[in-house]
């Protein structure tokens, strides 16, 4: 079995004497082999299906790169052996090598969802008592026992008192300006004088932004105009024809517009009947065909 080489345990590490229904027979297969406490968001190696929390084995192959980079910065010449280390940076704690992450069984899934978990902060005073599936939540977000330091005094107190007394009343929280956008300490004065001076540093700074999308914009519709340019100039250099050309294509055109012309008159605004249509389509088939 792996050695227990943890010198840190995340918050989240969960010991056996905290679980209020763990049966006997379950404790190998949901107990983490690197940490010793309950598995926590477990991850299995794909070789020997063991498991291990997900932060766990993270720690351990980062450890091992550590170790690998060390013997590299020793100027090890032996090749032999600096192929072996590297080869070891994918073991897993049971000697798998390489080291490949899968889900775990089913299971063991099922196993831990059952389990029943005194909160951490048992210790000083809270008595819930969870499922496996809801005790992170409650931990992070709802235990008024929860330990929280200010951001602004770096006092430690209880979540209850942070969020009823101290949020609201601590002088060194920084707090933001919701007109100008500006962040000040609650005890720092922040007068109107002060939010409108802010505004217009605000204001300017979008107008210089919105001046230079608009050249951006105006530059892009330029090279544009300059390529269709480019093109019409293009295809007036290749389909330049004689007058007698021309003027056979304008009367080709005049009879497609007039028919069109036609048409629009026919059926604009008004309720037409088929043999109206029909009528409308034959007469520009026939213009055509002259």
């Amino acid at each position: 079995m792996a050695s227990n080489f943890l010198t840190e345990f995340s918050s989240n590490s969960i010991i056996l004497e905290r679980v209020t229904n763990l049966n006997a027979q379950h404790i190998d297969l949901v107990h983490c082999p690197i940490c010793c406490n309950i598995l926590w968001k477990p991850v299995a190696c794909n070789l020997c299906e063991n498991s291990f929390c997900y932060q766990c084995i993270e720690k351990w192959l980062f450890e091992q790169q550590e170790q690998i980079i060390e013997y590299i910065d020793n100027d090890n010449d032996n090749e032999n052996d600096y192929l072996i280390k590297s080869l070891s940076l994918t073991r897993c704690p049971f000697n798998c090598s390489p080291y490949k992450e899968r889900k775990c069984s089913p299971l063991l899934t099922s196993i831990l969802s059952k389990l029943t978990i005194e909160c951490r902060n048992k210790l000083y005073g809270c008595q819930e008592i969870l499922l496996y599936e809801q005790l992170e939540k409650h931990e992070e977000e709802f235990c008024q026992y929860k330990i929280i330091q200010c951001s602004g005094c770096k006092q430690d107190m209880f979540k209850s008192i942070f969020d009823k007394e101290h949020l609201l009343n601590c002088p060194y929280i920084e707090l933001e300006c919701k007109k100008c956008q500006s962040i000040f300490k609650r005890k720092d004065k922040h007068n109107k004088f002060d939010c409108m001076e802010q505004q217009i540093c605000l204001l300017k700074q979008n107008i210089i932004t919105c001046e230079q999308k608009s050249l951006k914009i105006f530059d892009i519709q330029r090279k544009k105009t300059d390529i269709l340019d480019e093109k019409f100039a293009i295809i007036e250099e290749i389909y330049g024809h004689d007058n007698d050309t021309d003027d056979h294509d304008d009367q080709q055109t005049n009879k497609i517009i007039n028919s069109i012309e036609m048409l629009t008159q026919l059926f604009s605004f008004q309720l037409i009947k088929i043999w109206q249509i029909m009528i409308a389509i034959g007469l520009i088939i026939f213009i055509l065909l002259i």
